[in-house]
């Protein structure tokens, strides 16, 4: 038996391969699955980005200071509070691992004497210890400038996450975190 090649052209009269097929495509032999990547689960969600609608001035030397980020970027399951707490809590049914990140655009409100800064993703209320970026200007202090933090975090349901920032200057002065390059964000990690 000769082996031939099955076109559409061949096939015309009883299936038309390019625009009759509809429906759920056969994976093998009868089996189905899923034919995009958000109808497998694979969408990336729950995620956000956020951002500050104004710089939080007059911040103490050498606090620990949680970022108000006030303005969704876009929050796709509704799971960030811009309002109160400003915190990302992860919904039920979506624990998992999750890439967070943010960024303190912050700076020196009264003279070029920031000796560090240091960036936090905190993780129900504590300090998450990977994440943390710091520059140290002891020789060189610095006006200001944005430093980010990020860290592939497990998260279960009612888990949440915030952004902290802290300056250490030379002599107490206060601090401010800037809008311009500041932002929190994160999403859901697929096939892990």
């Amino acid at each position: 038996m000769a082996l031939t090649t099955v076109t559409n052209a061949g096939l015309a009269g009883s299936i038309d391969l390019t625009a009759k097929v509809t429906g759920t495509l056969p994976i093998a032999n009868g089996g189905t699955a899923a034919t995009t990547l958000a109808a497998a689960g694979l969408s990336g969600t729950p995620s956000f980005l956020c951002t500050m609608s104004t710089a939080q001035t007059s911040i103490s030397d050498g606090v620990i200071t949680k970022v108000s980020f006030d303005t969704e970027v876009y929050d796709t399951n509704s799971a960030y509070d811009k309002d109160t707490n400003y915190r990302f809590t992860v919904p039920a049914d979506e624990g998992g691992k999750y890439y967070i990140y943010t960024k303190a655009d912050c700076s020196d409100t009264t003279g070029s004497n920031v000796r560090s800064f240091r960036t936090y993703i905190y993780k129900n209320g504590s300090e998450y210890a990977p994440t943390v970026a710091e520059y140290d200007g002891r020789d060189n202090p610095q006006k200001g400038g944005a430093f980010m933090a990020g860290s592939i975090i497990e998260l279960a349901a009612t888990d949440y996450v915030e952004a902290y920032a802290r300056i250490d200057t030379q002599n107490s002065e206060v601090w401010s975190i800037d809008t311009t390059f500041s932002v929190f964000g994160g999403w859901k990690l697929i096939g892990v």
